[in-house]
């Protein structure tokens, strides 16, 4: 009986999470992101090396100086990837090939593409309606006018951090651990000593935190990928010719699959992308808005930077491990088919190499959206609440151990839903407002071609 109404609540949530994630949505948001594209006049695309170079020499940029921020721009940066930079970069990406084929990636990079413009937009509107709250949380009560519809945000973004952030991340490192013979419950011991050591410091320690582990993280993984990409390299080529016939059904013709291969093939690339770079979500506004930045345009640099790292380069390299090495038709699945990649170069080693990345990536994440969690908490609470601040700490270390020793099905699924409010929530805002995020951007970039004339 009661394995039954399990699986009766399982089916239900799922089903209605596969509704709420239907291709519509997909579309909508790639949707946006082409309109948002054209009308901030391809900013996010023509003028990225801009942005990053902007955002890496913020820190030290003389209009910069004496702007009050709790984080540094580095910092800003490096804690919102790592909330973003989570296991979906290894083993998300291994999924997409599974379940939609080489064209998958295509369709990923469609969505990264297009969905700086969403984040571009998001931060500029962040640090237009900073004084009415941090965040999204400013933005939505202005555009919703409705200051409990930005409470609700705060509120499921709270709940979400316990399950996409938090749950689905101590699994993930749990079952990397596992390869290196560490079992589950000492690796959720470990995890939730390691995790309270951070958090129990406050939003400043966690970014602290983050500005270590992404560099290292991110750079030990693309030296390794890299490595394995220049010895296959000869195949680059025709891996990518096979990435765009995948894409656009020319290989599933000519092999006589039917245009349901095709179809999957476009929304779990578009799917995988935004869940990569969380376009829509609104959620690393909540950081970026921490930091010393002395323009809304600046600002939505960030995001541009963010998702061009996140999904443009570290999820390309994880595809291009796989699909060099064939390792897609090892008949292996997520982080085992990864493994195979790297194994043709690494051999043993490769275990160990995949299982450790995947492990500090995915505290990362854990780390990252607790950072969301707080400043969520916060607004919910008006500038914070020290015992609910104190109890939400203790519930995150809970599930972080909870997350390592327990099968989440029900929990992915849930994170799921819970996005897709944070979504129809954000987005609905930046819909509403992007004509004030357009015309900041148009008046930054007339104002930096004025400077050029007059040089």
């Amino acid at each position: 009986m009661h394995f039954d109404i399990n699986n009766t609540i399982y089916s239900f949530i799922s089903n209605l999470n596969s509704l709420l994630w239907g291709t519509g949505t997909f579309l909508l948001i790639v949707g946006f992101g082409i309109y948002f594209t054209i009308r901030i006049k391809f900013y996010n695309i023509i003028h990225f090396v801009d942005c990053f170079k902007n955002v890496f020499r913020g820190d030290n940029s003389s209009s910069c100086k004496g702007k009050k921020g709790n984080l540094s721009q580095f910092q800003a940066l490096s804690t919102s990837l790592a909330a973003s930079m989570g296991t979906g970069n290894i083993i998300g990406v291994a999924a997409a090939i599974s379940m939609g084929g080489p064209g998958a990636i295509f369709w990923m990079w469609v969505s990264a593409v297009f969905g700086t413009a969403i984040g571009f937009l998001e931060n500029v509107l962040g640090f237009i309606y900073k004084s009415k709250g941090a965040g999204p949380m400013g933005y939505i009560s202005c555009a919703l006018k409705s200051d409990r519809a930005a409470l609700i945000y705060a509120l499921i973004c709270v709940a979400a951090s316990f399950g996409i952030g938090n749950m689905t991340q101590s699994n993930a490192i749990a079952a990397a651990a596992s390869e290196l013979g560490i079992s589950l419950p000492v690796s959720g011991i470990i995890l939730a000593f390691a995790c309270g050591a951070v958090i129990f410091g406050g939003a400043k320690k966690v970014a602290s935190s983050a500005e270590k582990l992404v560099p290292f993280a991110a750079c030990l993984y693309l030296v390794g990928a890299v490595v394995v990409i220049a010895i296959f390299g000869k195949y680059i080529s025709e891996t990518l010719i096979l990435i765009i016939k995948s894409a656009f059904g020319f290989s599933q013709i000519s092999g006589g699959i039917c245009g349901a291969m095709l179809q999957k093939s476009i929304t779990v690339g578009l799917r995988r992308g935004i869940f990569s770079n969380e376009a829509g979500l609104g959620s690393s506004v909540l950081v970026h808005s921490e930091a010393a930045v002395d323009s809304p345009v600046k600002m939505g640099m960030f995001a541009v930077v963010e998702v061009i790292i996140d999904t443009l380069l570290c999820c390309t390299c994880t595809a291009l491990v796989i699909l060099l090495t064939n390792a897609d038709a090892s008949g292996k699945e997520g982080l085992a088919m990864v493994t195979v990649g790297f194994g043709s170069v690494m051999s043993g080693a490769a275990k160990y190499f995949v299982a450790a990345t995947t492990i500090i990536f995915a505290f990362c994440t854990l780390l990252g959206w607790y950072f969301y969690g707080e400043k969520c908490l916060d607004f919910a609470f008006k500038n914070g609440n020290s015992k609910a601040v104190f109890l939400y700490r203790i519930l995150y270390i809970f599930a972080a151990f909870a997350g390592a020793v327990a099968e989440l099905e029900l929990v992915w699924e849930t994170a799921d839903i819970l996005n897709w409010f944070m979504l129809v929530l954000n987005l609905s805002a930046v819909v509403i407002l992007h004509n004030k995020a357009v015309k900041e951007i148009n008046n930054y970039t007339n104002s930096i071609s004025q400077h050029k004339k007059r040089l």
